[in-house]
């Protein structure tokens, strides 16, 4: 079985337990910072599409909000809605930073070291408010990443629990009862990657605890995964990324096979292709490297929640671009049939 050693919080001492952790956390908080180096974190204008443009392409999504050009390719990205209303991108360095919905840079870059990130939330540990984003480091544990108040950039914390081997690939949601855990991670391995593990994250004995719950096998090496409730569902290749956006009790499956398009699906319903349309200032990589989505979008004024991508637009200039999904999430018509 693959063991790791204790984990602890970067520049924490080891064996201090999660409410102590947090105390050096709360510590280290000085209140609201400026956005880290502002001047390349401003974001692109919004596009206004006119209603007849919007109309006559059912089968597109718009791009409506960008970063600027970043600093490294981004691997990965995980979002928290609601109160959390941020994203955390993985760089293909291993460094991780914190932005809001306006795509604004809100914390410094990490250290190097992490391989994956997944969806957040925001949740109170030991009595603090804080966002977490679960995740996989370069050895493949899995590890949580933590942020609020005025840190400098979010910090890392071991789980507790065995893991079956080093992790390939995770998917994580809140629980389905706030009262039974504070998040959930299903995942995969080197050694194993047609089975999902997917289990729940728990506070137990001052420490976060990851518990095991149920696994199943896939028909191959697995891709991707979702977690809806508490249930997990894998997805192999042609694959290469998933997220479920929940708004209102309505939940809608968002598929990426690797073209540079997108397969949504509400329901029950076969997934629909759908481009992503360009706006004036805006542009969307032609390939993604990451996606992550929420219904719960307040913090950045999308009604109907909205889809965040990774990708490189043209030659070094790397970005992450907001997709507006409301077409699908607040529409009572059936997605239109996908055009190939």
């Amino acid at each position: 079985m693959f063991k790791r050693p204790r984990l602890s919080a970067q520049s924490f001492p080891v064996n201090a337990g999660i409410a102590g952790f947090l105390l050096f956390y709360a510590a280290s908080c000085s209140g609201p910072q400026e956005p880290a180096e502002q001047g390349e974190a401003a974001v692109q204008e919004q596009d206004a599409v006119p209603e007849s443009a919007d109309a006559a392409n059912v089968n597109m999504l718009p791009a409506v909000w960008s970063t600027r050009q970043l600093d490294s390719p981004v691997a990965s990205i995980g979002v928290a809605g609601g109160a959390g209303s941020t994203f955390a991108v993985a760089y293909d360095d291993g460094s991780v930073q914190i932005f809001d919905f306006d795509g604004e840079r809100i914390t410094e870059t990490t250290g190097e070291g992490t391989r994956a990130l997944a969806e957040g939330r925001y949740a109170m540990l030991a009595g603090t408010p804080v966002t977490i984003f679960p995740g996989i480091d370069a050895e493949g544990s899995l590890k949580v990443w933590i942020y609020g108040g005025g840190v400098a950039a979010p910090i890392q914390y071991d789980l507790q629990g065995d893991q079956t081997g080093p992790a390939a690939g995770l998917c994580a949601a809140p629980p389905a009862d706030d009262a039974d855990s504070i998040h959930r991670i299903a995942y995969w391995t080197e050694t194993e990657p047609a089975t999902l593990y997917n289990g729940a994250v728990r506070e137990a004995g001052g420490e976060l605890v990851f518990e095991v719950e149920d696994e199943q096998s896939a028909d191959g090496p697995i891709t991707a995964c979702i977690i809806s409730g508490d249930a997990a569902t894998a997805f192999t290749d042609p694959v290469d990324a998933a997220a479920s956006l929940r708004r209102l009790g309505r939940e809608t499956l968002i598929l990426s096979e690797g073209n540079g398009r997108l397969k949504l699906a509400v329901g029950e319903s076969e997934p629909a292709s759908f481009d992503i349309r360009e706006g004036i200032t805006v542009e969307v990589p032609s390939m993604f490297t990451s996606l992550a989505a929420t219904g719960d979008a307040r913090g950045g004024g999308y009604p109907g929640g909205v889809i965040i991508v990774g990708g490189t637009v043209s030659g070094d200039d790397h970005r992450v671009v907001m997709i507006d999904p409301s077409r699908i999430t607040m529409s009572p018509i059936e997605v239109p049939t996908a055009t190939e």
